[in-house]
């Protein structure tokens, strides 16, 4: 399975290498290319923009700082919903907005395409460990 992760920051970061330890294959993007570099020099492949995550990915999650982050990711220009395919997963576990997500769902449901909000909570000490919830 390709997984692509959008947001190696703090929490993606670690959350990335946890699924990378397990063994998938793993296409990142950040606006900052400098964080992903230790997922890159350990096998992750970089991708140009979110819409190239979602090109080669079977599942797309992404981690961001809040709500305005999160739609340009999965909407705006060059984002998840150009790239994704039919039967695509895109999982968001940033803080956002419920209004957000649920007009995310109703573009990616006209795409055939999955979403799940899924914020996650533990701060970096619970991503680094693996001890989010």
């Amino acid at each position: 399975m390709n997984i692509g992760f959008i947001g190696v920051g703090t929490m993606g970061g670690w959350m990335a290498t946890s699924l990378m330890k397990a063994g998938y294959r793993l296409t990142v993007y950040d606006l900052r290319p400098e964080v992903a570099k230790p997922l890159l020099d350990n096998g992750a492949f970089w991708a140009k923009c979110p819409k190239a995550v979602a090109e080669a990915s079977d599942i797309v999650f992404s981690s961001l700082p809040g709500p305005e982050e999160v739609k340009a990711v999965a909407i705006g220009k060059d984002g998840i919903i150009e790239g994704i395919r039919p039967d695509g997963v895109y999982i968001d576990l940033s803080s956002s907005s419920p209004t957000l997500a649920r007009q995310i769902y109703a573009l990616f449901k006209e795409k055939r395409a999955h979403v799940m909000d899924a914020p996650v909570s533990g701060g970096p000490t619970g991503a680094r460990t693996g001890k989010l919830v």
